[in-house]
């Protein structure tokens, strides 16, 4: 399968990738906080590479740094997003962390804006998550595809 990177590389510095978190995640999981002692420390600076898959076929690798910044269970998120040469801030957003380190956004960032590749036709956001365990932040995101299947970006950044 031939995929286009540089259709990649619009999508991801326009639309920014991870901010798919702001809309996302809002539907997923449990966002009630916990008690102040429950919710873990996910404060700090995060880097790491995120790897783009068609289906089982690596196409791309996006590194990433992320800052926390947090206040009992609310945290805000901001970051940047390179790849090859190009790097590209995006949107901060802001959401709550649960006792088991899972992230929901409440607000801000770019959302779930559908775009278009011209390899795959139109893609479609589905669903993503963003968990916290120690040192580590876990992202997985899938897209679908009008004709490539599912996207799937996902990675381990570490503080």
């Amino acid at each position: 399968m031939n995929i286009d990177s540089r259709s990649l590389a619009a999508r991801l510095l326009k639309a920014s990738l991870v901010l798919a978190l702001a809309a996302g995640l809002s539907s997923c999981g449990d966002d009630a906080p916990g008690s102040p002692s429950d919710i873990p420390n996910i404060s700090g600076n995060y880097s790491g590479f995120l790897t783009w898959n068609v289906g089982p076929i690596n196409v791309q690798t996006i590194g990433v740094t992320m800052v926390v910044v947090q206040a009992g269970s609310q945290a805000t998120i901001n970051g940047a997003l390179t790849l090859g040469a190009r790097t590209e801030p995006f949107s901060a957003f802001t959401g709550n962390v649960n006792a088991t380190g899972f992230f929901t956004a409440t607000g801000g960032g770019a959302g779930t804006k559908n775009t278009f590749s011209p390899t795959c036709g139109a893609v479609t956001f589905s669903d993503a998550s963003l968990t916290f365990s120690g040192n580590t932040a876990r992202y997985v995101e899938h897209d679908n595809t009008q004709s490539c299947g599912t996207w799937t970006f996902s990675g381990t950044l570490t503080r």
